[in-house]
């Protein structure tokens, strides 16, 4: 019979998992013992628990489900700041403690604070997650199919604490499914009410924008937003946050909406809409430039995960159910299709390489399919200003904004869709946070890595005290550093100081099958429009 570690390993392969990521411990040795043993997951070891989680949590964007393992304690606390993020971001990241044994209250065991009280690390991941469970012996297969069905219903973490004897006790539920109910109608006739409400709003309209956000993609919704737009026949633009939701090339697509600082396009598009189509949204200050977005409700239908808005008015209806009831409604409406007659605008390459020229290239080379992955910093701002390639979309963390983030995200987006070759761009402060990962990259995937070399925190330059000396970090040699993590490993490098050197050494970069670093130098003052648009709306300017 199989252990419940051995069921959990089945339950995560069945809901999409094949890899795992985490850090070994004492706690935890049995647990992945057993784990491993089915060969069904295979085991990504990060130097620490941080970078995993980051790992998991982007390839949890792509297959849907994803898993870090720590140990109890010193591992767990070490990955809280990255399944916070899950939380904050929609994400299904399921976090599992290898913890000690049953029946060991009281003792002073090692990482613990030495007062006898196992449960406080448990009690501090029921603030960023949906669910979590410490199993014991009283049926924890039943326990674990509980929490793995709110990560995939709510599209949050969860959190597993499974003792040492817990984890290689025998599975009773060994022919058991996860079930996760299909939401519905909750029974006070919110459905027809929220249709009748959309109805009425888009009766009295001659326009329309659709606003799309991060949950069309985290809900694999594509194929029905896009439906949706097809119904509506009015332009439609992408949050930073959701710009996976449609190609660039749809002849709908009005661009990359931040509020006043996005596209003039789409910025236009928006403003003389007489409906706001906000599906899956979000409009949190990093992608509504400050607060800077039209915020209207008594013309806006809105779709969350769970519920939906018509002028304010809130209904209990979830995300896909209202996809549906909306894309019906919109293909019976005469809307007037007034799509901006303007150019998309971008950065344009000049004889130096700066942030506008690096820009300018990655928008010509990036390929078709592939993903872009940035931090929050100036690269997460360069990225909102370009064009993306059919199929390509934008790996980032714009709500929880933890820097370093990108990084392991680019392990994690590679061994979940190993056809889509990621390409990151990262600065040198975000990088230094989380560089260990480098080593995973260089021996496993195929990524394009470009080291934004700015002399520290840009971003924070940008906003304020451009000259402080907080905002400074180490010089590091990067093409160098690489290849310390990595010894004995085939990969590239290059150090590009103009834009033909970075347009060819890019060629050549994903003409090849090895993992490549890019050490581009920039000045430390020198940031995207879109960065400069924010800083200007943060001082008044």
């Amino acid at each position: 019979m199989p252990t419940v570690a051995q069921y959990l390993a089945h339950r995560l392969h069945a809901l999409g998992a094949r890899h795992l990521f985490g850090v070994p411990g004492d706690f935890s040795l049995s647990l992945l013992d057993s784990v491993l043993e089915t060969g069904l997951l295979e085991w990504v070891g990060s130097p620490n628990e941080l970078n995993a989680g980051y790992a998991a949590d982007a390839y949890a964007r792509t297959r849907g489900i994803g898993a870090v393992v720590t140990t109890f304690g010193v591992g767990e606390l070490s990955a809280i700041d990255a399944v916070a993020g899950a939380y904050a971001e929609n994400v299904p990241l399921v976090q599992i403690t290898g913890a000690p044994a049953t029946g060991r209250d009281g003792l002073l065991l090692h990482h613990t604070l030495g007062d006898g009280d196992l449960g406080r690390f448990a009690r501090a991941y029921g603030e960023v997650t949906a669910a979590g469970a410490v199993l014991t012996h009283e049926d924890p297969c039943a326990r674990i199919d509980e929490v793995l069905a709110v990560a995939l219903r709510e599209l949050r973490p969860v959190y597993l604490a499974i003792p040492a004897d817990v984890a290689l006790a025998p599975a009773e539920r060994h022919g058991a499914t996860t079930v996760v109910p299909t939401p519905s109608d909750d029974g006070r006739g919110s459905v027809p009410r929220f249709r009748q409400a959309a109805r009425e709003l888009l009766d009295g309209a001659h326009s329309a924008a659709v606003i799309a956000g991060h949950l069309v993609e985290r809900t694999r919704s594509r194929d029905a937003f896009r439906a949706l737009v097809a119904a509506a026949d009015s332009p439609v633009v992408t949050l930073t946050s959701g710009r996976g939701a449609i190609d660039a090339d749809h002849p709908l697509f009005a661009g990359v909406y931040v509020g006043e600082i996005g596209a003039k396009r789409a910025v236009l598009a928006v403003e003389t809409a007489d409906v706001l189509l906000e599906i899956g949204t979000l409009m949190s200050d990093a992608v509504t430039g400050v607060f800077s977005h039209r915020d209207d409700p008594a013309h806006t239908v809105h779709l969350g995960l769970r519920t939906a808005r018509v002028a304010g008015q809130e209904f209990a209806v979830p995300f896909a159910t209202g996809l549906s009831v909306l894309t019906a409604l919109l293909a019976d409406t005469a809307l007037h299709r007034e799509l901006p007659d303007l150019p998309p605008g971008g950065p344009v390459a000049g004889e130096t390489l700066d942030q506008d020229a690096l820009w300018a290239v990655l928008e010509r080379r990036l390929p078709a399919g592939s993903r872009l992955v940035t931090d929050i910093g100036t690269t997460f701002w360069g990225a909102a200003g370009i064009t993306l390639p059919p199929g390509v979309d934008v790996v980032a963390q714009p709500l929880w904004s933890s820097i370093g983030y990108a990084l392991p995200a680019t392990l994690g987006c590679a061994l979940a869709a190993p056809g889509r070759r990621p390409v990151l761009v990262i600065g040198d402060g975000a990088a230094q946070m989380t560089v260990q990962e480098l080593g995973n990259l260089a021996r496993r995937t195929d990524a394009v890595v470009v080291v934004v070399d700015n002399s520290g925190y840009t971003i924070e330059r940008a906003l304020q005290s451009p000259q402080a000396v907080y905002n400074d970090v180490a010089s590091w040699d990067w093409t160098a550093l690489v290849r310390a993590f990595a010894p004995g490993v085939d990969l590239r490098t290059g150090s590009p100081t103009t834009p033909a050197e970075l347009d060819a050494e890019l060629v050549e970069a994903l003409a090849d099958d090895r993992m490549t670093l890019l050490h581009v130098r920039l000045d430390a003052l020198d940031v995207p429009a879109g960065l400069q648009g924010l800083a200007d709306r943060v001082h008044g300017r």
